[in-house]
Order: structure tokens, then sequence, then C-alpha cells
């Protein structure tokens, strides 16, 4: 095992170490939190101090009146956007006691938004996605959470079942990945992202950087963002030192995508989004500003991705060279007692190198756990699915890495 002790080796068990070590802490802090109740408000807001926006573009007609019909029950005031598109959603719209603004272009979520936001006067506004469907009191459970020093909170979101189940799966698992890590988050009072699907905001504190050029024409790498604005504005009113908050009791239902390319296309979007973000929270330093918690969660995701990459390659070359050297039998015989060996740089942290092997293992566990608990029915398909979806993750946040250029085309649509 010494004679295989050289830099590549080295390398290659820090990184482990790195890895193992992150996901545990991740993983327990998640466990932590998740068994914490939730911040209850006391919040008496009335739902007539809200407004939703629902920007609309070529959206299933039948979903579409699912969602208003739905937004109707909250009996509050609603304008839906036609973002270059008319019927039937104006019909529907009006139908159902709402307010439609047609768009003759087509300017985007962000002109959507925008627009939404000029007509409206009310304290709070909701953005809400046309293909997202409200649970009974919605609007009353959300407002309740808000207090003076709240100006963002948002809802967890499930994925509504259908029969392809190879879309369905795996896109429940992501939400349910994303609602663990934001409920650790959503107890200090800051998450990096209000999902985009339901995200409820003091009109105040948003409208004017809603209609700001910074918002609508944002630029990274010379190019014009046209993603990423659920994740902009959380940014901004997190920087402005205000609460943002998940409101657990409040699940709200959306769908997924229309087919495994576009879900895996979803992916890469979002990936991207993230990065930006991330780059972005490092350069303002942002990231450092909004507790410990965040700024570890934010180090984690945005590094695990590449930090596994650099351990596949180095695990690869040890593969290679231990092969090259002894053959295919040896070598394979080699590398796996090398790989659980301590090497001698590290013999006298041993007890820790091993210990935190168990404790890697145990967190996976953990994990499943946690994961098989915000569950009701599918469980094992879901799991089974889900580590597919993981692997997708994996690739295409390496792939949005290195693609960053290619921000400006939405891909799903």
């Amino acid at each position: 095992m010494v004679e295989y002790s050289h830099f590549l080796y080295l390398a290659y068990i820090y990184i482990s170490i790195i890895i193992s070590g992150s996901s545990s802490l991740y993983i327990l802090l998640i466990f932590y939190f998740y068994k914490k109740k939730e911040k209850t408000g006391s919040s008496n807001n009335r739902k007539d101090s809200l407004t939703i926006i629902i920007p609309v573009y070529n959206e299933d007609k039948n979903l579409f009146e699912r969602s208003i019909k739905s937004v109707k029950k909250q009996e509050t005031k609603f304008i839906v956007i036609g973002n270059g598109c008319y019927s039937p959603y104006k019909e529907i719209t009006e139908r159902n006691g709402g307010k439609f603004v047609y768009l003759q272009k087509n300017l985007g979520k962000k002109g959507a938004l925008a627009t939404g936001i000029r007509l409206i006067k009310s304290e709070y506004v909701m953005f809400l996605d046309s293909d997202t469907i409200l649970p009974k009191r919605a609007v009353e459970k959300i407002l309740r959470k808000f207090d003076d020093k709240t100006a963002g909170v948002g809802a967890e979101v499930r994925i509504i079942k259908e029969k392809n189940k190879f879309i369905y799966y795996p896109s429940e698992m992501l939400q349910r990945l994303r609602q663990l890590s934001f409920k650790a988050m959503s107890y200090f009072n800051r998450v990096m992202v209000i999902n985009g699907q339901c995200a409820v905001y003091r009109t105040n504190v948003i409208r004017d950087f809603v209609l700001s050029n910074e918002f609508l024409n944002s630029k990274f790498l010379g190019k014009k963002m046209i993603t990423g604005d659920d994740i902009t504005i959380t940014k901004y009113v997190n920087g402005l030192g205000y609460k943002t908050k998940i409101a657990q009791d409040v699940v709200v239902l959306t769908k997924s995508q229309s087919s495994f390319k576009n879900l895996v296309k979803q992916s890469i979007r979002w990936s991207r989004s993230g990065y930006i973000n991330f780059i972005n929270s490092f350069k303002d330093k942002s990231i450092f500003r909004n507790g410990p918690l965040y700024t570890f969660s934010m180090f984690y995701i945005y590094t695990l991705p590449f930090l596994v990459l650099v351990e596949l390659i180095l695990r690869g070359g040890l593969l290679a060279r231990i092969i090259f050297e002894r053959g295919i039998l040896d070598g394979g015989t080699i590398l796996m007692r090398s790989l659980f060996a301590v090497p001698r740089v590290l013999q006298s942290f041993s007890v820790i190198y091993n210990s935190l092997k168990i404790i890697s293992i145990i967190s996976a566990v953990i994990m499943i756990y946690l994961i098989v608990r915000t569950m009701k029915k599918d469980k094992i398909r879901i799991l089974s699915y889900g580590s597919i979806m993981l692997l997708i993750m994996f690739l295409t946040a390496i792939y949005a890495i290195f693609s960053l250029n290619k921000h400006d085309n939405w891909l799903t649509r």
C-alpha cells in the first residue's frame, strides 16, 4: 500500500475526506432541523391585502383552469398576464372573477411579473405559475408567516401524479430533496430560493427591483438572463436583511415536465441559474451575510458536483496506474484494498478517518429515512427512480458548469 501512497493517491484521499465529511455534516444538520417544529406566526393579515399575479404562456387549457379555480377559492384578487397568448386564458380568467391583461409580445416571465406588479396596490403580492394549484386557505396560511421583519414566504411543492411514472417519480424525488434542505434554512429565516411556483412578497419591498433594469435586463457573460427570476428576487430580499421562509403547512401541486428530455433540460436550467447565483453571491460577498447554515449549504451544494468529478478522475488515474503496473486482476485487488486503508500520512488520525467513514454511511441511511418520511405513497418506486434522478442532477450540474454561457436559452419552452 505504501508503494501507491503518492501524490495522486493522497489527493484522492483528501478529496474523499472533504466529500464524506461535508456530506455527513449537511445531512446531520438537515436531520436536526427536520425534527424541529416550524416557528408559527401570529400575523392577522387580511386576504384582501394580497393580489395574485399569474403569467401564462401556452399553458395546457385544462391544467390552467384547475389552477384558476384553486385561485378563485382563495377569495382574493388575481390578475392573469397573457404573455403573447390570449384565448382561452382570457375567458377562463374572467369566468372565475379575475382580471386578464394581454401582452401582444411575449416579454418572458420577468416581463410578465413586472407588468403585473405595476397594476397592483396591495400590501402583498403572490407570484403563481399557471400550472400550479393552490390548496384551500393557502393565502390565509402564508400571510400568517409574515411579521415586520419578513418579506418573502414560499410554499412546499409537490408534483401532480400522472400516468408517466418515469417522469413523475424522479420529479417528486427532486422536490423532496429541495424540501428537506429548505426546511433547515427556513428555520433561520434565510432560504436560497423561494420556489417560483408560489412565492409571496411584500409589494413595497420588491416593486422597484422587479421593475428595474437590473432585474429585467440582468446579464451574465454578456448575455441577457431570462431564467432565475425566483433566485434573483430571493437574493435581493435576503440582501436587504429581511427574513425569507417556507410555509411548510402550505403544499401546492405543480405539473412535471412532459418528457424525460424536458426533465433533463429543466435540471440544466435550474443548475445554471443556481451556479450563476452562487458566483454572483460570492462576488458581492452576500453569501457570507445570511448566516453560517446558508453559507455552508451554498458551498456544499454548488461545489459537491465538482469535487465528485475530481474524485472520479483521481480514482480513474489510480486504477489506470495500478492496472498498467500490475495487470487488471492484481491491480483491481490492490486498488480495492488501498481505498479502504489509511495512508501513512493519516495514520495518526486513523480513528477520526475511519469514524468519518462510518458516519457517512449512517448519514446516507438517515437521508433515505428522511426522504421516505416526506412521502405518503410509492416510497420504493420514488426512491428507485430518484436514484436515477440523482445521477441526472450530477451530470446536468457538471454540464451546467461548463455551459454557463448558454444561460439565455429557456430550454423547456
